[in-house]
């Protein structure tokens, strides 16, 4: 028993040890900087890893970031130059990939598999650009390692070899996550060589960031910007801002000019029949000015009323759907032209005819017939201006500027948060451009959801200490406001069409108002069956079948009202008659749908990392790397 516990604490300690040397790391990462006095920095890094071909089959890969953002929040381009690559002291094979804003070193043969073991890597390169230039010191704040390692870094190391004789001044060291201030590193000072070492192991996705200050005129300084290249640096994000506004406001404003006033709104008097005797389809689509299942829905209702035929519904059981049939009655005397060609389509093989998939291409057809006969009939654009070239050039202006601003900006972290925040605007006014303007309406409500998901967006970026460029927000949202709000502006009545508009809105009027203020309306019609069913289909094309059914509903009760042209299976209700007619709508929009479907100064570009003011992850190179 004795032997066992001594025995089984080294079984442990062996299967640790054992497991942790299988365990894919960076057994040490060393770094040799050197600063020439021209600016430039050579890199020599050493990493010892081990791989036990899970991640790391063939070799690594070695992330260099591409962009440095400056204390602006600029991002800044940055090149390297790789110098040389070498696997336990050989020339290995590398190639170098552009990833992610990243250059990506692979280094291996992809068609060679590494044995598990160790290995020691040498990545040789020279970048230009990083040293600060401040006031009174120059300074090179450097990521060593990076943060975005996969694997655990057990020691981090780094030598930094000023120039010539150079005598450091303030040092400074930082350890762990991105933006974490750890100081888990040691510094030496070997006269022009700092020497910094970790303290503890880096965990996955730790770095070592390191700031060393020397005196300035060192490192040779660049020379000055020019003061035009200066003022643009400072102010671009304004001048692109206003430019922008400035062009597509005049824009705007130009197209609105043209169109001349909107011409005066008529007075809305009730009336009790249709203006001009437009029949129900032709009423939707002046009042819509488009077409759509609906006005079919309403030609087919009023063919029915009319005797032309009849409409039946019905159920397996009480669970399924209604189906609806079209049931040929041939009295043709009172239709319309284009009711009559209709219904010659519709019952041209058969005197019932579903509502169903199965006859989709004969209802997508007779649907296209009828849009085509009311087009002919009546021209919206003797009756309203719908503008859409305008409004469609108007949204290619509109898209480009904001390309142009974020072309031109560098399109900074501040900058994409605020577009982040206005997406609703820009999403609203990218589906209006995509209509032209048709079948949108942005009113208040839309607006108002829109400023509701940006506060909601602005909150959460707050909440991550996260900082949003506010005047390219109110840029990004208010400029799509302009943009509906020309869209809006520019469609106008001709003053033909401003008084139909103003008879269609005196018989919706008549239509909807409520049976108790009809005293109200004078000398209204007798309510009766008669009058319903004429005025039903118009009702229906108008969206206020609901209302007009609850006002004859105590009438048809008192006649005992059974309609000869609708045939249902359960007892009859003019209350049921919306919903039965917004399912024989969508039934008929899905036969439709389905059918068309089938068709140099002391200010340097760089924030300090001395003093405090720096963190992991911080400074130039960095990066991070991973197996491959």
């Amino acid at each position: 028993m004795r032997r066992f516990r001594i025995i089984i604490p080294l079984l442990f300690c062996l299967t640790a040890v054992f497991g942790q040397q299988q365990k894919e790391r960076v057994i040490r990462f060393h770094s040799d900087i050197q600063i020439d006095a021209d600016g430039r920095i050579e890199v020599v890094e050493h990493i010892k890893l081990y791989a036990a071909g899970i991640d790391i089959k063939r070799g690594f890969a070695r992330d260099l970031p591409l962009y440095r953002e400056n204390k602006k929040g600029r991002r800044v381009r940055m090149d390297y130059k790789i110098l040389s690559v070498r696997c336990n002291n050989v020339d290995t094979k590398y190639k170098t990939e552009n990833e992610n804003g990243n250059l990506a070193v692979y280094i291996g043969d992809e068609d060679v598999f590494l044995k598990a073991g160790e290995y020691d890597y040498i990545i040789r390169y020279q970048c230009y650009g990083h040293i600060g230039f401040f006031d009174d010191f120059d300074e090179l704040y450097w990521n060593v390692t990076g943060t975005d390692w996969m694997f655990p870094i057990e020691k981090a190391s780094a030598a930094i070899t000023l120039p010539g004789n150079a005598v450091a001044g303030k040092t400074d060291y930082y350890t762990g996550r991105k933006g974490a201030t750890g100081k888990n590193c040691s510094v030496e000072n070997r006269g022009n060589v700092q020497m910094f070492t970790t303290t503890q192991r880096l965990a996955p996705y730790e770095g070592l960031s390191v700031v060393v200050t020397f005196p300035r005129d060192i490192v040779s300084r660049p020379p000055p910007p020019p003061k035009v290249e200066t003022f643009w640096y400072n102010h671009r994000n304004s001048i692109c801002g206003w430019t922008g506004v400035l062009i597509c406001l005049f824009y705007f404003f130009n197209g609105i000019t043209k169109m001349g006033k909107r011409p005066v709104k008529p007075i809305v008097i009730p009336t009790f029949k249709p203006p001009r005797d437009l029949s129900p389809a032709a009423v939707f689509y002046l009042t819509k000015r488009l077409y759509n299942s609906k006005a079919f829905t309403a030609t087919l209702v009023e063919m029915a009323v009319k005797g032309a035929l009849n409409i039946r519904c019905e159920k397996k059981n009480k669970f399924s759907k209604k189906k609806y049939s079209l049931i040929n009655k041939s009295n043709t005397e009172r239709l319309r032209p284009e009711e009559k060609k209709i219904h010659t389509a519709i019952f041209d093989q058969s005197e019932t005819v579903e509502v169903s998939r199965e006859n989709n291409a004969k209802f997508y057809l007779v649907d296209t017939e009828c849009k085509e006969s009311i087009e002919k009939q009546w021209n919206i654009e003797d009756f309203f201006h719908e503008n859409h070239v305008r409004i469609f050039l108007g949204g290619i202006l509109l898209f480009t500027v904001f390309g142009l601003y974020l072309f031109l900006t560098g399109a900074t972290d501040e900058i994409l948060y605020a577009l982040a925040v206005s997406i609703p605007f820009i999403g609203v006014a990218f589906f209006y451009f995509l209509k032209r303007g048709f079948e949108i309406r942005p009113g208040w409500k839309t607006i108002s959801v829109c400023i509701f998901i940006a506060l909601i967006a602005m909150m959460m970026l707050t909440e991550d200490n996260t900082e949003v460029h506010l005047p390219s927000m109110a840029f990004f949202t208010l400029m799509p406001l302009f943009y509906m709000w020309y869209g809006k502006r520019i469609r106008m009545f001709t003053p033909d069409g401003a008084q139909l508009d103003a008879e269609l809105k005196g018989f919706k009027m008549y239509m909807k108002i409520a049976e108790e203020h009809r005293l109200n309306l004078l000398t209204p019609p007798e309510r009766t069956p008669e009058l319903f069913e004429k005025l039903l289909p118009y009702a229906i094309a108008l969206g206020v079948s609901n209302d007009w059914c609850k006002k004859f509903n105590d009438v048809l009760k008192q006649f005992n009202y059974h309609p000869e042209w609708y045939n249902d299976v359960d007892d009859f209700s003019s209350l049921d008659f919306t919903s039965t007619f917004a399912a024989l709508g969508s039934s008929f929009n899905s036969s439709i749908t389905i059918s068309s479907g089938s068709s140099s100064s002391g200010s340097s570009d760089w924030s300090s990392g001395s003093d405090g003011g720096g963190s992991s992850g911080g400074g130039g190179g960095g990066g991070g790397g991973r197996g491959w």
